[in-house]
């Protein structure tokens, strides 16, 4: 795992998937992720989870690296989350989800992303809302 700025870190499902950071400026990601087999569906090709994993993963980094927030205290939640699935990859490929933070609320943020091949062939795009979640007084 690279490229995340200090206190800053992935779910450990992305850290499964070996992801990495290529860019966090505020308000915008880029994070790759070199496929293997095991990201594959039982067709051979990415399978569509990994796609969504990565787009969640991306768009909320751009709303934190907007927010400028320490995350511990307030994080955000996904509520929301679409994709269209436009193209595939298989074993070998590199994939590229470049997310950008497209409004941030105090309560809601919002975000869309881009997954491409290292090829520039577009391979899924999504957008998400993310809900900030603070603690509930006692």
């Amino acid at each position: 795992m690279s490229g995340l700025p200090p206190g800053h870190q992935f779910s450990s499902l992305m850290t499964f998937l070996d992801g990495k950071v290529d860019v966090w400026e505020p308000g915008r990601i880029v994070m790759s992720l070199r496929l293997e087999q095991r990201h594959m569906n039982p067709g051979g090709r990415l399978h569509g989870a990994i796609i969504a994993a990565l787009i969640d993963e991306a768009a909320g980094r751009s709303v934190a690296s907007a927010r400028g927030v320490d995350l511990a205290h307030e994080p955000h939640a996904t509520i929301e989350m679409n994709i269209s699935f436009l193209s595939s990859a298989g074993p070998g490929d590199e994939i590229v989800c470049e997310a950008k933070a497209l409004r941030v609320g105090r309560g809601f943020s919002f975000a869309e992303a881009e997954v491409r091949r290292r090829d520039e062939k577009l391979v899924a795009k999504g957008r998400a809302t993310f809900a900030v979640v603070r603690p509930r007084p006692d």
